[in-house]
């Protein structure tokens, strides 16, 4: 192995434009999580425009969204006038090779109202490309 390759903590790092360690795409899915409750319609979507890609894809129980416009609508009923709801990352964003993987929590009204793990992929920009979430957090064991 050359001593170039390893230095290199990923190998398709040269393929992307944009450096994507870990720290970066951690603080950009910390964006996303809290834009998705700015109260304010244009502002919430102009935010999440920031963090996502062109062609980006949100898939969660409650369906497929497309683009920031959808990522917003996707957490419409979470931002119910009268209860405060915030997501919040509950470890370290794992990535590798344009991929990540994080675990997650909802709190509403000041109590864990659910827990889960999401993975994702990043374009060839470094834009998070595609989010898709799971309930629960181990396989087979969502709410109810």
């Amino acid at each position: 192995m050359s001593p170039a390759r390893l230095r290199t903590t990923c190998e398709t790092a040269p393929v992307f434009r944009r450096d994507h360690h870990r720290e970066d795409v951690a603080e950009r899915i910390d964006h996303l999580m809290a834009g998705v409750f700015v109260p304010e319609d244009s502002d919430r979507i102009a935010r999440l425009g920031e963090h996502v890609a062109s062609d980006f894809v949100y898939v969660g129980p409650d369906g497929v969204y497309d683009g920031a416009l959808g990522l917003s609508d996707a957490f419409a009923a979470y931002r119910r006038a009268g209860h405060v709801t915030t997501l919040r990352r509950t470890s370290p964003v794992e990535v590798h090779h344009g991929y990540f993987r994080f675990s997650w929590q909802r709190v509403e009204d000041g109590v864990s109202a659910m827990e889960g793990w999401a993975f994702g992929s990043l374009d060839e920009q470094g834009d998070i490309q595609r989010v898709v979430v799971f309930e629960g957090l181990t396989p087979g064991r969502g709410p109810g």
